[in-house]
Order: structure tokens, then sequence, then C-alpha cells
């Protein structure tokens, strides 16, 4: 589905496929999906005034997804997803040789680390959504090695939404990677215990941070916030954080986007001790129960990846459930779902996507996927492949 538009209606996400109309001579190199705001402004600068976009294979919201087809939708964001899905586990196997020899003092420089959150960085530009969704879906078989990945996800979105340059968010991307190394040198059983902690277990893994740090402390290409991220991401403004209790004044804005992205993974991933929280469970419990965070930037956080986030098995009002799949940024209340079960007839029908801004349907509250035996990923999956 190809369309013609002015430069000034150009927006990430958009696949160009032409230069229509220009002031200079530019040829573009080849077509493809605008993928930084960077980007538009070269464009604007060498003088194109009108491009040739193609909808089908345009990213997002903003760069006409409404006008689409939902089987055209939903064709690409099966797509979408299963790469995702695919860098993920790649990443994962990285992510585990890299914390393995990072904790053994085998690696001298970050080059590795980079190049992953290098990798990490490009498929969010590629694809928010799908990219945010994984961090919901994974099977957590490895909790470690995943939850530093989904931060490092996380806090790249974030910053991104925060309006953050690539080499920031880069840096932070590579912060939450390495976070969590130190929990490596602290005993198996420790880690995987079935149990909350008592206050010895508490002291015992506290440790983790400044045994972290000892260990980047070995790598000279380590950046400031890279190790900031590391060092802070367990303060609290409180003062009720580890290791140092470190209060509002020495807690930097990167320390306290760590601890947002931390804490949101954390209550949003299976323990052994405890079941997840919904993800919109775990917003509220961010903003009214658990102290220390900054507020300001929580709800930045909210704005950023959506009150019922990507990935979140919500109800709606016509008593179906519905798997939130890609976000409104104009109104974060009608995002496009996936509806798949109707509580009425207690029965499952043939999921097919909505777009709620186009529909009288409206989200009235957040589902726990256990209790309709729902496995987010097998049933993503199994439905966009069938597509």
């Amino acid at each position: 589905m190809l369309k013609i538009i002015e430069i000034s209606e150009l927006q990430t996400g958009m696949f160009v496929t032409r230069v229509v109309k220009q002031k200079g001579k530019l040829r573009l190199a080849s077509s493809g999906t605008v993928k930084r705001e960077e980007e538009i402004t070269k464009l604007q600068e060498k003088g194109i005034l009108e491009l040739e976009i193609d909808l089908s294979k345009s990213l997002g919201e903003q760069s006409g997804l409404h006008d689409l087809s939902m089987q055209e939708f939903s064709k690409d964001y099966g797509q979408q997803l299963e790469h995702s899905l695919k860098i993920f586990e790649q990443a994962k196997d990285i992510q585990s040789r890299l914390m393995d020899r990072i904790s053994k003092g085998k690696i001298a420089n970050l080059e590795a680390v980079d190049e992953l959150a290098h990798h990490l960085l490009e498929r969010i530009f590629d694809n928010e959504d799908t990219m945010s969704i994984v961090t919901l879906v994974s099977e957590n078989d490895q909790y470690f090695i995943e939850h530093s990945l989904n931060c490092s996800i996380l806090i790249m979105l974030f910053a991104r939404h925060l309006g953050y340059d690539e080499e920031v968010m880069q840096a932070l991307g590579v912060g939450a990677l390495l976070m969590d190394i130190g929990m490596l040198k602290l005993p198996l059983l420790l880690t995987e215990k079935p149990e909350s902690f008592n206050q010895a277990d508490t002291q015992k893994m506290q440790k983790h941070v400044k045994v972290a740090l000892d260990l980047v402390g070995q790598l000279d290409d380590i950046s400031d916030i890279s190790r900031e991220v590391i060092e802070l991401h367990h303060e609290r403004l409180d003062g009720s954080g580890y290791p140092e209790a470190l209060t509002e004044q020495h807690i930097s804005v990167y320390g306290r986007m760590a601890a947002i992205v931390d804490v949101y993974d954390s209550l949003t991933t299976k323990r052994p001790y405890r079941d997840a929280y919904k993800p919109a469970s775990a917003l509220l419990l961010m903003t009214d129960d658990i102290p220390g965070l900054d507020q300001k930037l929580l709800k930045a956080f909210i704005s950023c990846i959506g009150a019922n986030p990507v990935g979140s098995l919500v109800k709606l009002s016509s008593d179906k459930l519905a798997i939130v799949l890609n976000r409104n940024k104009r109104n974060p209340l009608k995002p496009i779902v996936m509806v798949f079960y109707d509580l009425q007839t207690k029965q499952s029908g043939e999921p097919y996507p909505l777009d709620l801004a186009k529909s009288e349907d409206v989200i009235k509250g957040s589902i726990d996927p256990a209790d309709f035996g729902v496995n987010l990923q097998q049933f993503l999956i199994q439905t966009f492949s069938a597509k």
C-alpha cells in the first residue's frame, strides 16, 4: 500500500520507497525504514519535498498503522514479533557467556557488551512494541540473564522516551546488562531460594552491587553512565536503599531510571517465592506502596510503556479477553489488542486484532494470565504463525 507524503509528514517507523520531489538531486541508496529523527532532519536539509512510503511495511501507530487492514497488521506484527523473540533468545546466549567470562575475570574490555547493547538498541528503533512484549513473555528459565536483558531493553526504551541521544541510551543499556553480574559470585542456593529472604540472606544479597563494581572496575572502557546504573540501581531517594543508603541529592537521574526498570521487571517476573504481578498492578504498587522511587520519573515511565503495557492481558467492556499488542501514543487508553476469549460464552474463538481507537470497546482492567492458563509466548507464537 503506497502513499505519497510531504517531508513534513515523514515520521520514524515509516518505510520510504523513493523520493518523489526535491530541490536537489539526492538519490536514495536503498529503500528502508526511517529509524531516527536525525534521518528526517538530514532529508529536509538536502531539500527533499515529497516521498513515497509503503504503509504495509511501516511500523507503529504514527506511521499510518490505522490506515492498514487488521490482516496486514497481523502479518507484519507476527513477523516483527518472531524476529524480536529470536533476537532475544540469541541475546540470552550471548549474555550468558559474557556474564560467565566477566565473573571469571576473562574479559578485558566492553566491546562484546557494547555490541550486544547496540544490537538491542537497533531492534528497539526497528520496532519498540515487539521488543517491549518480549520482556513480558520470556520463559524465565534463566532469571538473572533475562532480567538483565529486560532491564537493558526497558531502560533504553525509557531513555528514548525521555529524549536522550543514542550514546546515552547505549551506555544505559550496557549498565543494565552488567548491573547484576555480582549475583554470579553468590551461592547458588541463595539466588534460587524458594522462599523470601531472612535478614542474613538479605545482607548477603546486597553485596552483589559492590561485587559487580569490583568486577567492572577492571574494565578501562566502562562509561560513567554505565557505572552509575550498576552502582545506584538499588539506592532510593529516601535513603532506604543499598549499598550506601544514599539520599536524593546523591542519586543521579540514571540511577533513578535504573531503579524504576529494575523494580518493574522484578515485580512482573515470577520468582521461586512469589507469583508475577500483572504489569498494571506492578505500576500501581510502585506508585503507591514502594518508597524511594522518583515519582516524576515513574510517571514518565508509565507514559512510556502505557498503563496497560504491551503484553498485558486485559478485560474489555464487551466481556472479552485480549492481549495488548501495540501502543497508541496519541491515546494510551486505546491500544491495538488481540481478542481471543469470550467470558460470557466461556469459549476461545479465532483470535483477531482490534483497534480500540476505532471501537466502542474499552479496557476495563488487567487480568492475570495464570487465571486462564495462558502462556503468553506460546499463545502469540501459535496465533501469528497461523496467520
